[in-house]
């Protein structure tokens, strides 16, 4: 699904637009240039649905060359594995602890076990480590094709792993699960999860120039999305709890 000359929703969930499968999180494409960079992998049930919507927004899958996780979590991550194998000039980047948990296929640090006894994954789902073939740093800027930069940016507090990316040429914040439409937030109980970081990650985004809000679950919003930044950040100033997705 086409959202801008540049941005192309490929992948999505339960918890919005139906698109792959629904353990996914959304999967964005980002036109950069020739080339395309996916952002997230979904769960990894949905890579063949990924492909084929890839293929019917005109996307040769040869010209994703780059996918980019945000976190370990298995619904942004499970897929990484199976695109890597099916898109074989694919490069996988992530920051330093999503790489390694990844790579590792680490379920008890992902949270994984943990979700699966809640009853969010099946019994039968198990997660397909995958090598991480770049490290990305807090604050790096990544040149991409066609005059596009993504700017790393550390946002723990849903999982302590997490990284958001901000393309400031498009006023564009991929927020993974670090704010969604309207403000609310991705609150849980499991062990990555912490309130005060998630508190300082909303401070720090609600300084962006923030047009284009493309959350990992929910819509994706192509025109004022930083109202919903300032909506998160708005509630943890005035003391009161964040509006969670869930």
């Amino acid at each position: 699904m086409k959202l801008t000359e540049h941005v192309h929703a490929v992948g999505g969930g339960a918890l919005g637009p139906l698109v792959s499968d629904a353990l996914d999180c959304n999967v964005y494409a980002l036109k950069c240039g020739g080339d395309y960079t996916l952002i997230d992998a979904g769960a990894g049930r949905g890579t063949e649905a990924i492909l084929s919507n890839l293929l019917a927004d005109g996307i040769d899958p040869e010209r994703v060359r780059c996918l980019i996780l945000t976190h370990s979590h298995a619904d942004h991550s499970g897929g990484a594995f199976g695109l890597r194998t099916r898109l074989k000039r694919l490069s996988v980047a992530a920051g330093a602890a999503t790489a390694d948990i990844v790579g590792r296929g680490d379920e008890a640090r992902m949270s994984l076990i943990e979700a699966r006894a809640a009853g969010v994954y099946p019994p039968e789902y198990r997660f397909e480590a995958c090598p991480v073939d770049r490290i990305l740093s807090p604050g790096e800027e990544l040149k991409l094709g066609g005059g596009l930069t993504l700017r790393v940016l550390p946002a723990p507090g849903h999982s302590d792993d997490m990284i958001a990316l901000y393309c400031p040429e498009l006023r564009a914040l991929f927020a993974a699960d670090a704010v969604f439409p309207g403000g609310r937030l991705a609150v849980q109980t499991t062990r990555d999860y912490s309130l005060e970081k998630y508190r300082k990650t909303i401070a720090r985004l609600s300084k962006l120039e923030v047009e284009q809000l493309y959350a990992g679950h929910d819509r994706p919003l192509t025109a004022g999305g930083g109202a919903s930044v300032a909506a998160a950040n708005a509630r943890f100033e005035a003391g009161l709890p964040p509006r969670s997705i869930v």
